[in-house]
């Protein structure tokens, strides 16, 4: 659901700009004022794990760091996302999902019951409804920014398909969120568990989920990272062309800064997921050496 360029005006691409801006400061000042110590490399290994998943098209400060930096990485890299829409795709995708759904819906299913059934009716509950807030987002923007698409209609293809996508999204997160209930429930509930339960389950988890990353930026991506993707579809059939009205100067202008920054457009070579994944595994690593050293 990475908005391009051509469906975000100039002047809304601005107010989406500031926003996600402005959030991020705030996510930086809180997770500095809290600390992150042992979490520091989960959050980057799921860094990894969510860009591989991504590119398959199908949680609170720290976690909408971790995205919003997912996100910056697949617009300026390889032009997944528009960088004029660059501030909405985090507020819709990082901001939606980090900062109003889990607080709203995942927290109040939980209510520090860590049972499996528990986390993944709020997984899967959770990962629906921001898929479903964020492609109404879309539309808003759109019809903000003036776009030729009729709202409507935009709408119509918008919701089914996000509501399927999100169903899809949720079921594998809950599963996820269930299985590590299971096996590290010191991950869910710090409170209740020791330190040394925290840091075996951080260690197994962060390798689960850097094994899992790898298999599915070097496997599974190669056969569905070209497809289009829910945003991408809506638009083709709300459209007889499949086209967006707006393409001023600046989004050709905004197109073109990216084609000179991005190393492997929409993806492109057979083994451009494993590299990109393997890369952030990397600088997980590196940060989470120096996060220990300065400790």
């Amino acid at each position: 659901m990475h908005v391009p360029n051509h469906l975000i005006s100039p002047e809304v691409a601005i107010i989406g700009g500031v926003a996600a801006v402005a959030l991020i400061g705030v996510a930086i000042a809180k997770v500095k004022r809290t600390g992150i110590g042992d979490k520091l490399p989960l959050a980057g290994v799921m860094g990894a794990f969510v860009f591989a998943a991504q590119m398959l098209n199908f949680g609170k400060w720290l976690g909408f760091l971790t995205l919003s930096g997912v996100l910056i990485l697949q617009s300026l890299l390889f032009a997944d996302g528009g960088v004029m829409a660059l501030g909405w795709n985090i507020l819709n995708m990082a901001a939606i999902g980090s900062l109003v759904v889990y607080p709203l819906i995942f927290e109040p299913i939980v209510r520090h019951n860590h049972s499996a059934g528990r986390v993944l009716t709020a997984g899967l509950s959770a990962s629906f409804g921001a898929v479903v807030l964020g492609a109404i987002a879309v539309v808003a923007e759109a019809a903000l920014s003036g776009t030729a698409l009729p709202t409507a209609e935009f709408m119509g293809y918008m919701l089914p398909t996000h509501a399927l996508i999100g169903l899809g999204e949720g079921v594998i997160t809950g599963a996820i969120l269930a299985l590590v209930a299971r096996t590290d429930p010191a991950l869910l509930d710090c409170n209740k568990h020791s330190a040394k339960a925290l840091k075996t389950g951080l260690q197994r988890s962060i390798a689960a989920f850097a094994i899992s990353a790898l298999v599915i930026g070097g496997g599974l991506s190669l056969i569905a990272s070209e497809r289009p993707d829910g945003l991408e579809w809506s638009i083709e059939q709300s459209t007889d062309k499949g086209e967006i009205a707006l393409a001023e100067p600046i989004h050709q202008s905004a197109d073109a800064l990216q084609a000179s920054l991005a190393v492997a457009p929409d993806y492109e070579g057979d083994y451009t997921g494993l590299i990109a994944t393997a890369g952030i595994l990397l600088l997980a690593w590196v940060g989470s050496g120096k996060k220990k050293s300065k400790e």
